[in-house]
């Protein structure tokens, strides 16, 4: 599955990646306001999205 909003979806079996999307709609309905539900989508992205890593050397 590819995604210009979440490129690392991708590399999710199609499994997780409709788990993954699954907790965003539920999210959605959820939240009750745009504030909230941007909390909860960060939230989720952060659990989900594979950590950045910096090249050799390079120090944050």
């Amino acid at each position: 599955m590819d995604s210009s909003a979440f490129p690392w979806l991708g590399r999710l079996t199609d499994e997780e990646a409709y788990e993954f999307l699954d907790q965003v709609i539920r999210a959605a309905q959820d939240a009750g306001t745009h504030t909230a539900f941007l909390h909860a989508l960060d939230v989720l992205v952060d659990q989900r999205s594979p950590s950045a890593e910096l090249p050799h050397g390079v120090m944050p």
